[in-house]
C-alpha cells in the first residue's frame, strides 16, 4: 500500500562516505525536477531522459556557487525507482555532499531512509522482492560466485522459477474450488490423477529449491573450513600458508593456539574462510580447555573440516580417535610435514587411512570420485594450490552455479513452509478426506510463495528486507 510518506521526494548520497574523485547523490520523486532546478538552474525545464547536464550548482538563498556538477536526468518510469530521478555527480568531498543535501532538503526534499530507493523500485513494480534483495547481495558480494549469483537473481532467474510454481498452484486451487462448488451437481472439473500429478510437480520444484539452500549459501557467503587435530601438528602453519600471510602465531610449544583464529581468501572465485583452532587433547590449563571447547563448537559450525596430523610421526592412536569423532562427509585429511617424514611413517599412515576407507569417496558406479587425503608441507607454497584446487573442484561439482538456487534465509523459510503445506494438502487429497480441507493447506502454500516474491507483504516483511540496506540505495 502506498502511504503519504512514499509520495515524498527523497534524496541521499549513494556513494560510500569519504574522500574520492566523485560522489553521487540521488534525488527521486514527483517534485524531483522542481527541487533540482532550484539549485541547478542550468538543467532545462523539460530535460531529456538519460541525458547528462554539466553546470554550476548554487546555494539558492545566497546565489553562491557550491560546486561544478554533472546531473543525469531520468524521466518517470525510466529510472531505477520508476519515479522522476536525478543523479548529481559532484566532487568527492563529504563537505560538498553535505552542503548539496542541505540545499535539497531546504528546497523540499526529505532525507531517504535505508533502502528507500530500492523499496520504491519494488513498490512501483520495477522489480519483485527477490530482485530487490539481490541488489543488496550484489553490493555486498565478496566473491565472484556471490556476484554471479546475485546478478542472476537481479535479472529474474529465481523469480521466474517461483512464479512458475505460483501459476501451477493457482491452477490447482482453481480446479479444487470449482470442484467444491459443483460437487452437489455431480460435476467433476478435473480428474484426481491429473490434479495429484500437477501437485507432485509443484512439490518436486519446491523441494529442489529448498534443498538448494545449502549450495546457495556457499555461493553467496563462501565455505567455512576449520582445522582440527592434535597440538603441534602444523595447523597454524597451514592456515598461514592458505591465507598467504602470517595470521597465526607459530611455535614448537604445544598448545600455542588457545583461541579461534580466522582469515579468508578466494580461490577460483569461491570465498573460503579458514579457522585455526586449539589442538585437541586433555588439558590442565583452564584457558586451553576453553580454547578446546571453542574448537569443538567451530567444528560443529563448519562446512568442511581439515583434519591435520604430523606425517613425520605417522598417524597415531590419538589422531585416529580424533578423526573418528569427526563427521566423515565433511572431513578432508592433511598429513603435514611430509618433507621430513620417513617412508616407514608415511606407509603406516597410508595403511591406517586405507583401513578407515579415507583415501577416496566412491560415486554410484563404484569408481574413485574425490580425493580426501593430502600429504603436504606447510612450508611448501605449492601446498595451497594442490589442496584448494581439489576443494573448489569438489564444491563446483556439488553447486551447479547455473541452476536456480536459494541463498536468502527468508526465501528458504517461506518456501520451506510452502513445501510443507503442499505436502499436507496432497496427503489429504490422496486420502479423499475432503477437497475443502486440502484447499486450506494449498492456500497457505500459495500465500508463502507470494510472500517470497512480494506479491503479498506486510510491514514486518518490508522491515526485514530493507532495514539492512545502506542509505542511498
Amino acid at each position: 500500500m502506498i502511504t503519504p510518506r512514499d509520495r515524498d521526494t527523497i534524496c541521499a548520497v549513494s556513494t560510500p562516505p569519504g574522500v574520492g574523485g566523485i560522489s553521487v547523490l540521488r534525488l527521486s520523486g514527483e517534485k524531483a525536477l522542481e527541487i533540482l532546478r532550484s539549485i541547478a538552474p542550468f538543467v532545462p525545464e523539460n530535460p531529456e531522459s538519460h541525458r547528462a547536464y554539466f553546470g554550476t550548482l548554487i546555494d539558492p538563498s545566497q546565489r553562491e556557487a557550491v560546486d561544478e556538477v554533472l546531473v543525469t536526468w531520468f524521466d518517470h518510469g525510466k529510472s531505477f525507482t520508476g519515479e522522476k530521478t536525478a543523479e548529481i555527480s559532484c566532487h568527492g568531498n563529504p563537505l560538498i555532499c553535505g552542503e548539496i543535501l542541505r540545499h535539497l532538503v531546504a528546497s523540499g526534499a526529505r532525507p531517504a531512509d535505508r533502502g528507500e530507493f530500492t523499496y520504491r523500485s519494488f513498490m512501483n513494480g520495477k522489480m519483485d522482492l527477490v530482485q530487490a534483495e539481490s541488489v543488496l547481495s550484489l553490493i555486498e558480494s565478496r566473491s565472484a560466485s556471490a556476484r554471479r549469483l546475485a546478478l542472476r537473481q537481479l535479472k529474474g532467474d529465481l523469480s521466474q522459477k517461483i512464479e512458475a510454481i505460483e501459476d501451477d498452484m493457482i491452477w490447482c486451487l482453481a480446479h479444487i474450488e470449482a470442484g467444491i462448488d459443483f460437487a452437489t451437481e455431480g460435476l467433476k472439473t478435473v480428474e484426481s490423477d491429473v490434479l495429484l500429478s500437477r501437485l507432485g510437480t509443484i512439490e518436486k520444484s519446491l523441494d529442489q529449491l529448498v534443498r538448494s539452500f545449502s549450495a546457495g549459501r556457499i555461493l553467496k557467503d563462501g565455505v567455512r573450513v576449520v582445522f582440527a587435530g592434535r597440538p603441534n601438528v602444523g595447523k597454524s602453519s597451514l592456515l598461514n600458508n592458505f591465507l598467504e600471510e602470517d595470521r597465526a602465531i607459530v611455535t614448537d610449544i604445544p598448545g600455542t593456539t588457545r583461541d579461534v583464529v580466522e582469515g579468508e581468501t578466494q580461490h577460483e572465485g569461491i570465498r573460503i574462510s579458514f579457522v585455526d583452532t586449539a589442538g585437541l587433547r586433555e588439558a590442565d590449563d583452564q584457558i586451553e580447555r576453553l580454547g578446546i571447547a571453542r574448537s569443538r563448537k567451530a567444528q560443529d559450525d563448519a562446512d568442511l573440516i581439515f583434519f591435520v596430523f604430523d606425517a613425520s610421526r605417522g598417524l597415531e592412536a590419538d589422531d585416529l580417535e580424533i578423526l573418528r569423532s569427526l563427521d566423515r562427509e565433511r572431513t578432508l585429511v592433511l598429513g603435514n610435514k611430509v618433507d621430513s617424514a620417513p617412508k616407514e611413517a608415511l606407509d603406516r599412515s597410508k595403511d591406517a587411512l586405507q583401513a578407515e576407507t579415507f583415501f577416496t569417496e566412491k560415486d554410484s558406479s563404484g569408481t574413485s570420485s574425490a580425493q580426501k587425503v593430502f600429504f603436504v608441507s606447510a612450508l611448501d607454497k605449492v601446498t595451497r594450490a594442490s589442496v584448494l584446487d581439489v576443494l573448489t573442484q569438489r564444491l563446483r561439482s556439488e553447486l551447479n552455479e547455473s541452476a536456480s538456487v536459494l541463498a536468502g534465509v527468508r526465501h528458504f523459510e517461506r518456501l520451506s513452509a510452502a513445501l510443507e503445506a503442499v505436502q499436507r494438502g496432497t496427503g489429504i487429497l490422496r486420502t479423499e478426506a475432503g477437497a475443502e480441507f486440502a484447499a486450506v493447506d494449498l492456500k497457505e502454500a500459495l500465500l508463502a510463495v507470494q510472500e517470497t516474491i512480494g506479491k503479498r507483504f506486510d510491514d514486518q516483511i518490508m522491515d526485514r528486507v530493507f532495514k539492512e540496506f545502506c542509505i542511498g540505495k
